[in-house]
């Protein structure tokens, strides 16, 4: 197909399809190299992954692709002082976020330490009592219990003032983070930000549980090279943190790259193990019977978790995850299933709202700010992103109460978020603020929202990555004939997929849909045929009364062009191959 009149072909639902480039050259050597399919020679070409690193790229080690954990700023002075501290028995407590990020966070270090007989007390702040990251309450409680170490696990770079009352309170404090930060840090005992500003060690994309597991690794090594462990305690087995690792990078839609890819990787792995209690109670309770996927960890594990601390319950995603009791184990994931299920009715109403305040001239905006009173402050997040997948526009949820209103907001590609609220943090806009590329939250007097709309507005005047219509890239064009299991399998060598490592998009052209039917929250289940009467099941998610839905809707019996991923369902001991239709197009032939 010539790359050209994709250009100009527009889909049903007035998108741009377009191929990616590669390198054909390149993609023929792989293929002859490795006697794997052009076709799956072309998905590594098009992500640049030259031929010398294919092998390691396939099977990757911790060993190998881990670096020094003391290339990070302030990790050996970490390590050191937890040295001194273990040994004197000093207190320690943790502070952690109360998202998936900072609950798996907290719930690496809590395991940790318990397996080198090292107690600990941690705090998860309310969201709506307490609000994002420490606060002196908390501090001034852990002074009085005598604690001489604290830790902030997805938070803590920007609490100046908790800090510094922290620090004239004779407690020294470990930041853990990963959020955007100032050219001036609080005055902590050591903060482990690979996006502090002088960190040169380009691992700014990692989430907070990846830093945090970075400093367990060199703690872990401190501890040996001090002759810690010896017959009556075992070096642990750090290895066993990773289901909850790769759970946090997952949620926290960090890029799937590098040393993340890595994390997520192994995970996966010691998630097929069932050795965490708590998640094991909740892999249960949502009902994934298969083999875990990233997929599961983003929108059936991560949601659960996520729910407590949108409801009120901060504390029970940490409670679970570092369970080790199956009883208690199978409660806490019931209790969360159920706020889960109440915060989706929440987000359903809320949603309904928001969509229907945004006005034409709302719209045109090159962000999208929504506003209500009362909201709930804990699904503004989730609305933030619903709006943005809709109009493909950075998007920020505000709820306000008395005149001060509470912030959430999501990105797209190419528009660092979490950089603009800082910036309208520093100009005296916003009240507190803070985030990283994708994602960020803050506080704003409900009279300034509109003038931190004309800043970001500003701010993004010329952005080239801003469009009008969503442009679908895909990675090449097949036969709906083509689908099948064994595809699948060699697609995911490329895997585990996520953010900045996207799973490939196909577009299927000259495909005839046979029948549709309607299922589930809006969904929408239709019949692929090829011209040799193979059949293939396509799954339109979400699509009932949308454009998307509207025109398979009106296409039945018709041959059409289709753009989505190739998966496979497993069910009853089956493989079934489905394509998850994300687009449709008049029929390419």
């Amino acid at each position: 197909m010539d790359l050209e009149i994709l250009k100009d072909f527009n889909s049903y639902t007035n998108n741009k399809w377009q191929l990616k480039s590669f390198d054909e050259r390149q993609a023929e050597l792989i293929s002859q190299k490795f006697d794997t399919s052009y076709l799956i020679a072309k998905l590594f070409s098009i992500r640049q992954i030259s031929v010398d690193d294919i092998s390691s790229y396939l099977n990757p080690t911790l060993k190998d692709n881990i670096p020094d954990p003391n290339i990070l700023v302030d990790m050996d002075k970490a390590c050191e002082r937890l040295l001194a501290a273990i040994k004197n028995k000093e207190k320690i407590a943790i502070i952690g976020d109360y998202d998936v990020d900072g609950s798996t966070s907290t719930s690496c270090l809590i395991k940790y330490f318990k397996s080198i007989n090292v107690e600990v007390i941690y705090h998860i702040p309310d969201r709506f009592s307490e609000g994002y990251g420490p606060n002196k309450k908390t501090f001034q409680s852990f002074k009085d219990q005598n604690i001489n170490i604290i830790f902030t696990l997805d938070c803590g770079t920007l609490a100046y003032e908790e800090i510094k009352f922290a620090k004239e309170n004779c407690m020294d404090v470990i930041v853990i983070d990963h959020h955007q930060a100032e050219i001036n840090l609080p005055e902590a005992y050591a903060m482990i930000n690979p996006n502090r500003l002088d960190d040169t060690t380009k691992l700014g994309y990692l989430a907070a549980v990846g830093v945090t597991f970075m400093f367990i690794i060199g703690l872990n090594r401190k501890l040996r090279e001090n002759n810690w462990f010896n017959d009556s305690l075992k070096e642990p087995n750090i290895i066993a943190l990773l289901d909850m690792v790769s759970l946090g990078t997952i949620c926290d839609v960090v890029p799937l790259i590098g040393i993340n890819r890595l994390l997520v990787q192994k995970g996966l792995e010691v998630f097929s193990k069932n050795s965490n209690t708590g998640l094991a109670a909740l892999i249960e309770k949502a009902n994934i019977s298969n083999k875990i996927s990233t997929y599961d960890l983003g929108y059936k594990l991560g949601p659960r978790i996520n729910a407590g601390g949108r409801l009120g319950k901060s504390k029970h995603g940490t409670e679970l995850l570092t369970s080790e009791d199956s009883l208690e184990a199978k409660k806490l994931a019931a209790e969360l299933d159920n706020f889960n299920k109440e915060r989706q009715t929440i987000e359903a109403h809320i949603l309904k709202s928001a969509i229907e305040s945004l006005t034409t001239e709302q719209l045109e905006k090159k962000i999208i700010f929504a506003f209500g009173q009362d909201w709930h402050e804990g699904v503004i997040g989730i609305i933030a992103s619903r709006i943005k997948q809709k109009f493909n526009k950075p998007c920020i949820v505000f709820s306000s109460k008395n005149g001060i209103a509470k912030g959430s907001g999501r990105s797209v590609k190419g528009i660092d978020l979490g950089n603009l609220i800082i910036a309208a943090t520093q100009k005296g806009i916003i009240t507190q603020g803070g985030g990283h590329a994708m994602a960020a939250g803050l506080t704003i007097d409900e009279d300034k929202i509109s003038n931190l709309q004309d800043f970001i507005e500003g701010r993004l005047t010329g952005n080239e990555q801003l469009s009008e219509n969503i442009e679908n890239y895909a990675d090449s064009i097949i036969n709906i004939s083509a689908i099948n299991t064994e595809l699948y399998d060699d697609i995911n060598q490329l895997g585990p997929f996520g953010s900045n490592n996207e799973e490939p998009n196909f577009i299927i052209k000259s495909t005839k849909i046979t029948f549709i039917k309607e299922f589930g929250d809006n969904h929408i289940r239709c019949g692929l045929n090829s011209d040799i009467d193979k059949n293939v099941e396509g799954i339109a998610f979400r699509s009932k009364n949308t454009p998307l839905g509207d025109a398979i809707m009106v296409n039945k019996g018709k041959q059409v062009s289709l753009y989505g991923k190739i998966k496979v369902n497993e069910w009853g001991g089956r493989r079934i191959p489905q394509l998850y239709i994300e687009d449709i197009g008049k029929e390419i032939k």
